[in-house]
């Protein structure tokens, strides 16, 4: 009932001031996570905070900062702890917004007006940049992005639940960069099963058929770096953790190679119809699960598990830069036949082995635009292309640019 309530609240909120409506979501997220560091969040939280907003929508005159200077219980009238993180997540949320300070600067503010314990302020201050990144994410405003291009949603496919979030880019219509999903709490695992990904933290690039999995950490903004992509997130959520007792993973952050078998596939070309069958979808969490924590080895989302596939992109991805870098040399290190060769890279790749080395020396390529000065000519002879036509002419063919005019565009990579 109470998520019903909700729902039709946070309808008459965006319809009646789209712009409350996003202050609502950023204050939401905020108390959440300082709130989960003391104590579990729950439904009846979100429909006190729901229902102040709402209050707000139909008074123009309300002030939601004005409780700040208000001794006593405003939302959380019997939970002195929740009123505290509430009006926590809004002074934040004002020092970042209406005064326009960093994460620093907000929670110094915050700080010297001596309202909060040294427990609270050193949570603060040991969680400043996770807090910004809670802060920054806007889910429902990449959503809404993500609408204005498809009505039928032939470009991505959404679905959420209560245990995980799974989006589906099938078409690179962003040209700018873009949020990528951020959860302080929970698994969340990037694939990229076509094209690539460039990730302005750290420079990470997610090339085809492989995954990056992070808990609570956030990458900043993405760009599609490819004219074809089937990129996918998937965000396992804490509470599917936590009801299903799943201990905890052991990194923070790794880059696997990663593949989806064709009897998983239907799943992400139909998201929209798991809303039906939670069960299959649970399933499908759990595989993914047990296979991060190397409980299984054969599942349909899964790890290649092929020795000799693994030792052959292996020693590719190795020797890049190598002029005898061929099929022929493949045989001769490997003894397989060609045949052999090309059977192995169909079946995993869908791709031949020549047409696999020329995509990893592109891949590599885009790098070395982003990272390094050397010049277009020089990452040509670098990788063993016959001239620099050549290699200009199988960049542009996957990457839709020039390689001048791909690191002029995406430069801010670096």
């Amino acid at each position: 009932m109470n998520q019903n309530i909700i729902y039709k609240l946070e309808d008459l909120i965006k319809n009646n001031n789209k712009i409350l409506f996003y202050e609502y979501l950023k204050i939401l997220n905020l108390y959440k996570f300082f709130i989960e560091s003391v104590q579990e969040f729950i439904l009846e939280d979100q429909l006190e905070i729901i229902t102040f907003f709402h209050e707000k929508a139909l008074n123009k005159h309300f002030d939601i900062f004005d409780i700040l200077n208000k001794t006593e219980s405003s939302i959380f009238i019997t939970n002195k702890t929740k009123e505290k993180n509430f009006k926590l997540a809004l002074e934040y949320y004002r020092n970042r917004s209406i005064y326009s300070l960093d994460s620093f600067q907000s929670i110094e503010a915050i700080k010297k007006t001596n309202k909060y314990t040294y427990s609270v302020i050193d949570f603060l201050v040991k969680n400043t940049s996770l807090i910004s990144n809670v802060y920054d994410f806007n889910k429902e405003m990449f959503q809404e992005k993500l609408e204005y291009f498809s009505s039928d949603k032939e470009f991505y496919e959404i679905y959420s639940d209560k245990y995980c979030d799974i989006i589906l880019i099938k078409k690179n219509f962003f040209q700018e960069f873009n949020p990528s999903l951020f959860s302080s709490f929970g698994l969340t695992i990037r694939f990229c099963e076509l094209g690539q990904i460039g990730f302005k933290k750290d420079t990470i690039i997610l090339n085809e058929n492989e995954a990056l999995v992070t808990n609570g950490i956030s990458l900043g903004q993405y760009k599609v770096l490819t004219n074809d992509i089937n990129y996918l997130t998937i965000h396992i959520k804490d509470k599917f953790l936590k009801d299903f007792n799943i201990k905890e993973i052991n990194y923070s952050m790794k880059k696997l190679p990663w593949k989806i078998e064709k009897n998983s596939s239907f799943l992400f070309e139909n998201l929209n119809t798991l809303k039906n069958n939670q069960i299959l979808i649970l399933n499908f969490l759990t595989k993914i699960i047990l296979e991060l924590l190397e409980e299984k080895n054969s599942l349909n989302f899964k790890v290649l598990s092929e020795s000799n596939i693994l030792k052959i992109t292996k020693f590719i991805d190795n020797n890049l830069e190598n002029p005898n870098l061929s099929i022929s040399q493949l045989q001769s290190i490997f003894g397989f036949n060609k045949n052999i060769l090309i059977q192995l890279f169909k079946k995993n790749y869908n791709i031949c082995p020549s047409k696999y080395i020329i995509n990893k020396k592109l891949e590599y390529a885009s790098t070395l635009l982003i990272e390094t000065k050397l010049s277009v000519t020089e990452i040509a002879s670098k990788l063993n292309f016959s001239n620099s036509s050549k290699f200009s002419l199988n960049f542009k063919n996957k990457f839709l640019y020039t390689p001048l005019q791909f690191r002029k565009k995406y430069k801010e990579l670096k």
